[in-house]
C-alpha cells in the first residue's frame, strides 16, 4: 500500500474519532460503548502511525545501502610514482693551514699580603616554629532527589495514574480479554495494597497469571516502580 493511501485511511479514522467525541460533548453520562469504540479507534490510529514509521525507516535503510554501494564502486585514483632524485656526494673541504703563534712573555707572580680575619660574631639562629596541621573534617552532604525522580514517585504513588493510553489498550486486550471493568478493578485493588510481596501474592493466587508472558512481565515492571 502506498504512503498516500495509508494517509487517507489514517485521516478517515481520525475524522471518525473526532465525530464520536464531538457527539458526546453535551452529554452528561457517557455510554460504555463510547469508551470501547473510541479506545479501538485510537489504538487503530496508533497502529497506522507505527506502520507509516516502519515503512519510512525501511526506505531510509534501502537508500543508505544504495549510497554505500555507489561509493564502493567509485574507482580509486592511481598514485603516480615520484621521480627518484639522485643524491650527490659532498666535496671534501680543503685542509686549513696551521697558524703559528709567538711564545707569550713570562708572567710575574705577585704574592698577596696576608690580612687579619675579622672575628665572626655568633648570631643566634631562630628555630623554625612547628607547623600545626589542621585536620579537615568533611561535612555531611545530603543527596536530594532530582525533580524527575520526585515527579515519577508522585505519579506512581497512585497506581491508577501510572498507565499511558497505549498501556491501557495493550493490557486490556492481552491480560483482561478486553474487559475494561475487570482491569479497573484489579488496578484499584493493587493501588490499595501497601507492599510488593502482597501485590505478587495477589497476581499469583487471585489472577493466576503466567509470569513468563511478556505482557505480564511489563505489567510487573510498572508495579515494581510503585514499591521498589
Amino acid at each position: 500500500m502506498a504512503n498516500k493511501e495509508k494517509i487517507d485511511y489514517l485521516l478517515l479514522d481520525i475524522r471518525e474519532l473526532e465525530k464520536q467525541v464531538a457527539g458526546m460533548r453535551d452529554a452528561e453520562v457517557y455510554p460504555v460503548s463510547f469508551f470501547s469504540q473510541t479506545f479501538d479507534l485510537t489504538h487503530k490510529i496508533l497502529n497506522e502511525l507505527h506502520a507509516l514509521e516502519t515503512t519510512q525507516l525501511e526506505q531510509l535503510r534501502k537508500q543508505m545501502e544504495e549510497h554505500a554501494a555507489l561509493i564502493q564502486n567509485i574507482p580509486q585514483p592511481i598514485a603516480k610514482p615520484q621521480p627518484v632524485v639522485e643524491k650527490s656526494e659532498p666535496k671534501p673541504l680543503p685542509t686549513p693551514e696551521p697558524i703559528i703563534q709567538p711564545d707569550p712573555a713570562p708572567m710575574q707572580v705577585v704574592e698577596p699580603t696576608p690580612t687579619a680575619e675579622p672575628e665572626s660574631a655568633s648570631v643566634p639562629v631562630a628555630e623554625p616554629e612547628s607547623v600545626i596541621e589542621h585536620e579537615v573534617i568533611p561535612t555531611d552532604t545530603k543527596v536530594s532527589l532530582s525533580l524527575n525522580d520526585q515527579l515519577e514517585k508522585k505519579i506512581l504513588s497512585d497506581f491508577r495514574k501510572a498507565f499511558s493510553l497505549n498501556d491501557r489498550f495493550r493490557f486490556r486486550r492481552e491480560l483482561f480479554g478486553g474487559n475494561e471493568e475487570k482491569m479497573n478493578m484489579v488496578i484499584a485493588d493493587l493501588n490499595d495494597i501497601q507492599s510488593y510481596e502482597e501485590a505478587m501474592d495477589y497476581l499469583n493466587n487471585i489472577l493466576k497469571w503466567n509470569l513468563e508472558d511478556p505482557a505480564v512481565t511489563d505489567f510487573i515492571k510498572m508495579l515494581e516502580k510503585r514499591y521498589l
